[in-house]
């Protein structure tokens, strides 16, 4: 009986340790089977913050500036649990300024959109970014994009977009005017000047109602109308790094930009002196027939220009003796990485460059009126056909020369041409004051 009474205790101290601590003992021990589905973060070896400097980039469906890579960075963020991105815009008219003297007093950012720029590669203060770049996306780029970020069998920068040139035309007016339109796009040279000459209306003494041929605008950096300077074969600066804007080529495409404004005056009168939104408003409000344009005012007039109602048409440069429709652009927009300390700090900011110019995100461009630099993006507008013929006509486009000094050259040479264009300076004299304030970056050249 005692026995039967001690087994009867000893259970029921069992079962009240089990009321009070199983619970606790199956917790400790328990396999929850659910987190085995949940994807585990690949949490980085390095915690921190990453500067990141950055243009802003017009979204022409809402009008914001800055939301696309904001909502980009708060994805990389939940991601990266530890990792901060402390982005600052940088202003387009002086964002390379603003680099360059940072990276003078050794102010740089981590990254920066300078991938493509070759003073920055050259000048050995990117980090080489072959190794955080997968065989599989390498090959997905196109090898003009490649070319673009690299230097010295180094790659330097990640492609995120490409950028175009394109003539804009007021179908409108073309109507008013009883002129056709240039038949798919393409026309020569002289017959892009009888066309012009036809859409030109003189109102009048004030120039009230008047109706001006063409319009384009004139700024470092800028290159819409580099298809009328080197329409007959011009160059600015050769494949051997040699300076050729100083040859008869060079002197035919100037003479023609003169002589559209001064001889034949079919520009607006205040062609050269204004800014670029001065340009595309007078184009947007009718007083222009033809625009020398950025390829993202395409999406721009259609998405948020329905006020003007403009209805357009787009066209190549005119052909001359060149035969092809070339004009000269800073193609590809890439990302870099300046140098780094910290080797696990280099990787997570290669981390965040590959993820925002991720192909995943390549429709986005379409938002903003850029191309895709990727294989994988060719027809990204197969069924849009204005913006599927501007990114067809840039095979016709060449990059910028790739001299260390071309920002400052540049600077010279859009001088020289607003001086022709406001000041009437002739186009020889333009071409030789240029070749003289130049003269110190071809040294090899020199007599």
């Amino acid at each position: 009986m005692r026995v039967k009474r001690a087994v009867t205790l000893f259970l029921c101290i069992i079962i009240l340790i089990y009321i009070f601590m199983g619970p606790s003992i199956f917790d400790r021990y328990a396999v929850d089977y659910r987190k085995s589905y949940e994807p585990k973060k690949d949490e980085p070896k390095w915690k921190g913050i990453i500067s990141f400097w950055d243009y802003p980039n017009l979204d022409t469906t809402n009008g914001s500036r800055l939301g696309w890579i904001e909502k980009r960075i708060r994805e990389f963020e939940k991601k990266n649990p530890g990792v901060y991105i402390d982005f600052r815009p940088l202003a387009a008219g002086e964002g390379r300024t603003t680099l360059m003297a940072a990276a003078k007093i050794g102010a740089s950012p981590d990254i920066a959109p300078i991938g493509s720029d070759y003073f920055f590669m050259a000048s050995g203060l990117l980090e080489p970014l072959e190794e955080f770049i997968t065989d599989e996306n390498l090959s997905d780029f196109n090898r003009e994009a490649i070319e673009s970020v690299s230097y010295k069998d180094n790659i330097y920068g990640i492609p995120w977009a490409a950028k175009g040139y394109t003539l804009l035309l007021n179908r409108h007016i073309f109507e008013e005017r009883g002129v056709e339109l240039p038949k798919e796009g393409q026309w020569t040279y002289e017959e892009f000047l009888v066309i012009l000459k036809k859409l030109t209306y003189k109102g009048d003494r004030r120039g009230a109602g008047s109706i001006y041929g063409i319009i384009g605008y004139i700024d470092p950096g800028c290159y819409n109308i580099s298809g009328i300077l080197m329409s007959d074969g011009a160059q600015f600066i050769d494949d051997r790094g040699g300076y050729t804007w100083n040859n008869p080529e060079a002197l035919k495409g100037l003479q023609k930009l003169y002589e559209l404004k001064h001889k034949h005056q079919v520009t607006h009168p205040q062609f050269g002196e204004m800014s670029k939104n001065q340009v595309f408003s007078a184009f947007l409000s009718g007083k222009c027939a033809v625009l020398l344009a950025d390829a993202w005012m395409i999406p721009y007039i259609r998405n948020m220009g329905g006020k003007y109602g403009i209805d357009f048409a787009v066209a190549s440069y005119p052909t001359g003796e060149a035969e092809i429709p070339v004009y000269m652009n800073d193609i590809y927009y890439s990302y870099g990485i300046f140098k780094q300390d910290n080797p696990l700090k280099r990787e997570v900011c290669a981390r965040f460059i590959n993820y925002i110019t991720d192909k995943g995100f390549t429709q986005d461009l379409t938002k903003f009126g850029y191309f895709s630099p990727r294989k994988s993006g060719s027809l990204l507008y197969n069924k849009d056909d204005d913006m599927y013929f501007v990114n067809k006509n840039m095979n016709y486009t060449d990059n910028l020369p790739r001299h260390k000094n071309w920002w400052e050259i540049d600077a010279v040479i859009q001088y020289n041409i607003k001086e022709v264009l406001v000041s009437k300076k002739s186009p020889e004299k333009a071409l030789e004051d240029a070749k003289t304030q130049l003269d110190k970056y071809f040294p090899d050249q020199n007599d």
